[in-house]
């Protein structure tokens, strides 16, 4: 059984995804192991017993896969009313904004899809979507590798071909897509801005993971320098490299880069460190004349991707927390990612701090319904913003952006992780 109590852990001993279970899941110890142990190997110790390996969430390729341990996050904020202002019909409040350097019809972007099946089989849904929508799509990391020029245009076109004059065409690159000229091939075929991956919040630490199959293969991409381990059942996990974050050789990555006259974008995680990368991505920005327009910071509770479940659920805090540490804005966007999904996620991630919100699971289950899955639920997540921005009293969705006075914590853990006060006398 497990337990959905604010601030509790679920059992890390069997779930759901990992195709593992309890023998007794009424009866299970604080460590997630059965009171009463039959050895029946049905659990995650009985598993890895089997495999040898970490646990990976399955079925990989056509799922998707977000972390279920409970910390604190947006539920735990609850949005206050402003009393006082022009009333404001919730329709005639405007969403449109300008976003890493780019008008969009809404401060919402789909997140890196990367090279994973799923995110390439609605590929074409995505970009004529997005497009259509008016908002930014990024292609994600190893695309290029995976599958080619060609695949990378057939990525890119769709969005390409549908095109208003709102919206991006971003395309990212890890350490293998820039040794393969990924930002090169990027421009030559139409895109708008370049996103260079630090990292992401699901899987800090290591690079992008996909399975594959056949030995041919598995030669092909060790040749590419990524790095591969085969499973018991003769398929491959192909790892990219995680990379590494050091002042002088990001520098130069982007001063060479702005050579290509586009708008840089930075990716990377949530942890340890990430208010040193803030400013120094804005000391080189100042520096170096160079033009990085947009920092997304992804966190705990996404991912569309491959990664070991115990990475995803023991690692990375919520990356709205940013903003309880970050004193100074930085003369470049900040866009949040991990776990978003409704204009009132997008609300409340803006009034802590954010320019916008990135998502990309949420993107991937409303392209079940093609493209017009994608424009449907862009306007529903504009409708919410209306609403939001009307309880607030504000006629345009730029003026939610730091509002944090209008956030109520619901917990101490939230507040502490926020930096949301509790205290009606600072709120009321």
């Amino acid at each position: 059984m497990y337990s959905q109590q604010r601030g509790l852990r679920r059992h890390t001993n069997a779930d759901i995804t990992t195709r593992t279970k309890l023998s007794y899941p009424d009866h299970a110890s604080q460590s997630g192991i059965c009171s009463i142990c039959t050895r029946d190997a049905v659990c995650e110790i009985g598993k890895k017993a089997r495999e040898g390996r970490t646990l990976f969430p399955e079925p990989f390729g056509t799922g998707q896969f977000g972390a279920e341990k409970r910390l604190p996050n947006l539920e735990d904020l609850q949005i206050l009313p402003e009393l006082f202002g022009d009333g404001i019909l919730f329709k005639q409040v405007d969403i449109a904004s300008e976003l890493g350097g780019f008008k969009v019809k809404a401060p919402v972007i789909i997140a890196g899809l990367g090279s994973t099946k799923v995110a390439h089989l609605q590929g074409e849904f995505l970009a004529k979507g997005a497009a259509k929508a008016g908002i930014p799509m990024v292609i994600g990391e190893s695309v290029l590798p995976s599958y080619g020029r060609a695949g990378l245009k057939a990525r890119m076109k769709p969005y390409d071909d549908n095109r208003t004059k709102f919206g991006a065409l971003v395309v990212q690159g890890n350490g293998h897509d820039i040794a393969q000229r990924v930002f090169e091939e990027g421009k030559s075929l139409g895109a708008d801005a370049i996103e260079i991956k630090l990292g992401q919040g699901a899987k800090q630490g290591l690079g992008g993971e996909v399975t594959i199959t056949g030995d041919k293969e598995a030669k092909r991409y060790e040749k590419l320098g990524y790095f591969l381990i085969k499973n018991p059942d003769g398929s491959y996990q192909r790892h990219a490299n995680p990379g590494s974050i050091k002042e002088e050789e990001l520098r130069d990555l982007m001063i060479k880069k702005a050579s290509l006259n586009l708008p840089i974008w930075v990716k990377t995680g949530i942890g340890r460190g990430i208010l040193k990368l803030v400013s120094m991505l804005d000391r080189i920005k100042k520096e170096q004349g160079i033009p990085l327009k947009c920092l997304t910071v992804d966190g705990f509770g996404g991912g569309t991707g491959m990664s070991p479940w115990l990475v995803m659920n023991e690692t990375s805090i919520p990356s709205g927390s940013l903003f309880s540490a970050l004193r100074n804005k930085p003369d470049f966007d900040i866009v949040l990612a991990g776990g978003y999904n409704t204009g009132f996620d997008v609300a409340k991630g803006m009034m802590l701090g954010a320019n916008g919100i990135a998502m990309g699971r949420a993107f991937l289950i409303a392209a079940v319904e093609k493209e017009k899955g994608i424009i449907n639920y862009v306007k529903a997540l504009e409708e919410e913003l209306q609403i939001a921005c009307a309880i607030q009293r504000v006629n345009t969705v730029d003026s939610l952006t730091g509002r944090r006075k209008n956030l109520y914590a619901l917990s101490e853990e939230a507040e502490k992780m926020f930096g949301i006060s509790r205290k009606n006398e600072d709120i009321l």
